[in-house]
């Protein structure tokens, strides 16, 4: 988070939102994606591993009969599982803040729609209301189904290779992101 947080120079989500509706050169996004790709793969992983699912279901395996909440039953149990759909909620949504520019879509003002080559579809505040919130609902159901699309198709870690690719991949990685952007924005003069 912290290279989005220095592109955007802001710990305000709201903030980091509203400057992902500027444009760079006059017609790409400026999403976090955009500015932050290696960021926004980091944070996808370790969102998922967050989320204590599978490729990262260490604390309990879903395939073995033994877990940590195997005596559990009833509403107990339906606790347990909706923390862990909530979770996944929240890493999506985060993502969508973060890296997919929340509730913005491309070219829409507040009066309606601006292009960059000069056309512009006037529309009432309602419907810019309603398709900025539609834009955040699908992008956040679109993440979810990417991280539930990851762990369909990738195999539990064992413990050890979880914690390799935690401290000898993402935090390396995580490091050098930070230096990089701040190397880059040193140059562009924006620090």
């Amino acid at each position: 988070i912290m290279g989005v947080i220095m592109v955007y120079e802001s710990l305000n989500m709201m903030e980091i939102v509203r400057g992902q509706g500027e444009l760079l050169w006059g017609w790409l996004p400026k999403w976090g994606v955009v500015t932050q790709p290696l960021a926004f793969v980091l944070f996808l992983t370790a969102g998922i591993a967050a989320t204590k699912r599978i490729p990262f279901d260490t604390p309990e395996g879903e395939s073995e009969i033994i877990g940590y909440f195997i005596e559990y039953s009833g509403m107990k149990f339906g606790m347990f599982a909706m923390a862990d759909f909530l979770e996944t909620v929240v890493i999506a949504g985060m993502t969508t803040s973060l890296f997919l520019g929340g509730w913005q879509v491309p070219y829409l003002a507040a009066d309606g729609l601006r292009f960059p080559w000069g056309w512009t579809v006037a529309l009432p505040h309602l419907a810019v209301v309603l398709l900025q919130m539609c834009a955040f609902v699908t992008k956040v159901v679109a993440m979810i189904f990417v991280m539930m699309l990851i762990r369909w198709t990738l195999p539990r870690f064992r413990y050890d290779q979880a914690m390799r690719l935690g401290w000898l991949g993402l935090f390396p990685l995580s490091i050098a992101n930070i230096v990089v952007t701040g190397a880059v924005l040193l140059l562009w003069g924006k620090a």
